[in-house]
């Protein structure tokens, strides 16, 4: 018997490290860190990213001398102060043949944009229970844009519509402070761009009309509440769906859950 009163302790802590082993919550607090703050981070911290992405977009047709249409209040991280921007690019004709300097940008018909960004950025969003929390911190960003002009068979060709295609790397590092604790988020991201594209002309299709931007998000967070710290490594896929309204804004969703994200003020708000 008094064996048996030994192991019955012994399996029950083996049993219960077993379930804190599992899964992405591992030495973690429930209190402390949640899975829904996990969440609703991830997704303010991805969607500022893709509404910078469009604008970066935008921003490459501008570069290039191709008409486009800022969105107004979007700031981008190219207009931020602190931020820096290198930006390369290539064009290229109907017949996939380089076009030196991009003249004439008649007969111009890709190009490709290698834009590397590092800068900052500062933001405000809501947690669980309706709390708020700030963030700030510095992005390192790496963008290969390819564009597309799409034209119709009139004669002159019409430009009809222009189609983006990306495959971009980053390493963002935030800070979230609310009013009980402080998260120091650092990301590892790969988001690719499929297909997103705008109407003709610019000027009056400020968003684009189809298409959507996935990351993979590697995250690792370090938690602090008064004299508790904690640490936590999660990967979340976060999806942004296009076309986006009147107003711009999109669905975006976070490993099921579903937010909206405006263009235009870089908000997420609404996650279900």
């Amino acid at each position: 018997m008094r064996k048996s009163n030994y192991l019955i302790p012994f399996v029950a802590a083996v049993a219960a490290g077993s379930l804190i082993g599992c899964g992405d919550t591992t030495g973690v607090l429930p209190s402390l860190y949640n899975d829904s703050t996990v969440t609703l981070d991830i997704a303010a911290s991805s969607g500022d990213a893709a509404a910078t992405a469009i604008q970066t977009m935008s921003d490459n047709e501008g570069a290039a001398a191709l008409q486009t249409n800022s969105m107004a209040g979007g700031a981008s991280l190219a207009t931020t102060p602190s931020t820096s921007v290198s930006r390369t690019r290539t064009c290229y004709d109907a017949s996939n043949a380089v076009v030196a300097n991009c003249t004439p940008l008649s007969s111009v018909r890709k190009i490709v944009s290698q834009v590397t960004i590092d800068g900052s950025r500062s933001r405000s969003n809501t947690t669980t229970g309706g709390t708020s929390a700030t963030w700030t911190g510095a992005v390192h960003r790496v963008s290969n844009d390819t564009l597309l002009r799409v034209f119709n068979s009139a004669t002159p060709p019409v430009e009809t519509a222009r189609t983006h295609n990306d495959l971009a790397v980053g390493h963002d590092t935030t800070t979230f402070t609310d009013a009980t604790t402080t998260r120091l988020v650092a990301e590892t991201t790969r988001d690719s761009v499929k297909g997103v594209t705008w109407n003709m002309p610019r000027s009056t299709n400020p968003f684009p009309v189809s298409g959507s931007i996935v990351r993979v998000d590697s995250v690792h967070v370090s938690v602090t509440k008064a004299s508790q710290t904690t640490t936590r490594d999660v990967v979340r896929t976060v999806t942004v769906t296009f076309p986006a309204d009147a107003q711009g804004n999109v669905v975006l969703t976070v490993n099921g859950k579903t937010c909206n994200l405006n263009l235009v003020s870089h908000d997420v708000s609404a996650c279900h």
